[in-house]
């Protein structure tokens, strides 16, 4: 996440509140500056030395980025067995100008609860806030010193485990494909509004393919096999409509999905009506789709804005009736139930006024840490 992290430890402290930082590899130590405790055991020992910690140095709140990664999952566990307050951070369920900050979860975790939503009378006046610029080529710039240091110190943090590739090599192999690929599929392929023209049809926005939310919150081991199940139930269900699977962007350089959906299309004699897409625009193709399949990505959110019908295949905060169809796969191939509009609104007015911080991981650090800390006080957290 680069220095954003570094700069709240530092903006806490000024405010006279002790702030403790563990770092578990050589990119978390870079960004962290000078004041932090380095953990540099194994997965196997964290719950114990965190307990022991925790303890010795009074801590009433725990912060992660995400709450899906072992650490960070083990660290949730710890915070419950111990009665002390875990917040996880992550990209904003409202993108782009918004982080999310929730008390014992994100997405499948989260607290929210339809009864929470349909009496909340909302405050907000999201108006009144700031635009957050684009900042790409910042997270380039912050991961390749982060993936680089994290390799320099590899051998003082040896028994650390990434949530996935951690070598500077494959990511750069990966981020070079994925331009190169980005190019070729806006060659070759069709543009959104081309897409539902001719026949309209039902939308599978995938996502990445080492998203922890899926581990932890769906019956899914791999992509792979969500994309059989979604082909295998359209197949079963004789609709006229065509089905059509949307590569994830930050995923491009990483994975192709084409074998396994052409191989299974014409397994099920649906080739004529399946189709595979990478970079086509998401807005344009949710207002003229027929519905929306996911496992839990955060895409619903928009769906729900466009008026598309969305189907949850995992565990999701926004899978509520009101929001998305609550039968099953099969059924939502004939009669996709819409969202209610007016339930959407009030969804999205909760949203803004329970865990959006209008700001940016990338940039923006003064307004995002100051709402991120006046969020938190609100809460009696710090």
């Amino acid at each position: 996440m680069g220095p954003f992290f570094k700069n709240l430890s530092n903006e806490l402290t000024k405010q006279h509140i002790d702030v403790h930082r563990i770092v578990l590899n050589g990119g978390d130590q870079f960004y962290a500056g000078e004041n932090n405790i380095a953990y540099k055991d194994g997965l196997h020992g964290w719950p114990s030395f965190l307990i022991r910690f925790l303890r010795e140095n009074n801590i009433a709140t725990v912060i992660t980025f995400g709450d899906c990664r072992s650490y960070h999952f083990d660290a949730k566990r710890v915070c419950l067995t111990q009665n002390i307050r875990y917040f996880a951070l992550e990209e904003g369920y409202l993108r782009p100008n918004y982080i999310t900050v929730e008390e014992g979860g994100v997405n499948g975790y989260s607290p929210i609860t339809h009864q929470a939503i349909e009496a909340y009378k909302p405050i907000h006046s999201p108006e009144y806030e700031s635009v957050i610029p684009g900042n790409f080529l910042r997270r380039i710039i912050y991961s390749v010193i982060y993936y680089n240091t994290g390799l320099l110190k590899r051998f003082v943090f040896e028994n650390y485990e990434h949530h996935r590739s951690f070598s500077p090599l494959f990511e750069a192999f990966f981020w070079i494909r994925s331009f190169f690929r980005k190019w070729i599929y806006k060659l070759c392929e069709p543009s959104s509004n081309k897409i539902f023209k001719v026949k309209s049809g039902f939308l599978v926005p995938l996502q990445v393919f080492n998203d922890a939310q899926i581990e932890f919150h769906s019956n899914y081991n791999i992509i792979e096999d969500f994309i059989i199940e979604v082909m295998t139930s359209f197949s079963g269900s004789k609709s006229n409509h065509c089905l059509v699977f949307k590569h994830h962007p930050m995923d491009r350089g990483h994975v192709n999905y084409k074998k396994i959906i052409r191989t299974k299309a014409a397994e099920l004699n649906i080739q004529d009506r399946v189709n595979y897409i990478h970079d086509q625009h998401l807005p344009t193709l949710l207002k003229s789709c027929k519905g929306v399949v996911t496992i839990n990505s955060t895409t619903a959110l928009q769906a729900f804005y466009h008026g598309a019908p969305v189907k949850v295949m995992g565990e999701a905060l926004f899978d509520i009736k009101g929001l998305t169809h609550q039968g099953d796969i099969s059924s939502f191939w004939q009669s996709p139930e819409e969202p209610d509009g007016i339930f959407s609104d009030q969804f999205k007015a909760y949203l803004l006024d329970h865990g959006q911080i209008n700001g940016s991981f990338y940039c923006q650090y003064s307004m995002t840490i100051r709402n991120l800390i006046a969020y938190l006080k609100k809460l009696k957290a710090i």
